[in-house]
């Protein structure tokens, strides 16, 4: 189901409160937040994200008709909340890599297939994205892919 996107001004913040909150381990295993900086306010802005995390390396995926990504372009530091924990990151936007882009996107819907419906993607009957629709999605689809400073990988925990 997706929700409507006036609904996300209440769903944000609710969240925010939430996984910073001793609740965050009923959401915590599939979502996240991300803390970042403007680029031209200098603000600091966070957003709740769902993940997932392979290797140490953290994947979130948005719409590239969202505004947020575009302050990781070329990298950018952040902090990810997971799992009740703020942790410093290098993340980065991947928005001209269409083949790396679909191949985490696939993963990403076998474990959340309910998210299709936000990048335009239907499923099959056993829940599988259409070939087209992942295709199609691949050029529209923003990866933000992050990993501790210097390269190591977080925790898998």
């Amino acid at each position: 189901m997706k929700f409507p996107e006036p609904l996300f001004a209440v769903i944000n913040p609710t969240m925010i409160f939430l996984l910073r909150s001793p609740l965050h381990g009923l959401w915590s295993d599939s979502l996240m937040l991300i803390t970042f900086k403007g680029r031209k306010s200098g603000k600091n802005f966070t957003t709740p994200v769902r993940y997932i995390q392979t290797d140490g390396t953290v994947r979130c995926f948005t719409g590239s008709e969202n505004q947020w990504w575009r302050n990781l372009r070329g990298g950018a530091n952040v902090v990810l909340r997971i799992r009740g924990k703020d942790r410093p990151y290098k993340a980065v936007a991947i928005d001209t890599n269409p083949e790396e882009v679909k191949k985490w996107l696939a993963y990403y819907l076998e474990l959340f297939p309910q998210d299709a419906a936000y990048h335009d993607i239907k499923l099959n009957k056993d829940k599988a994205p259409l070939e087209g629709d992942l295709e199609r999605a691949s050029h529209e689809a923003i990866a933000v892919v992050a990993d501790l400073p210097g390269g190591s990988h977080g925790d898998d925990d």
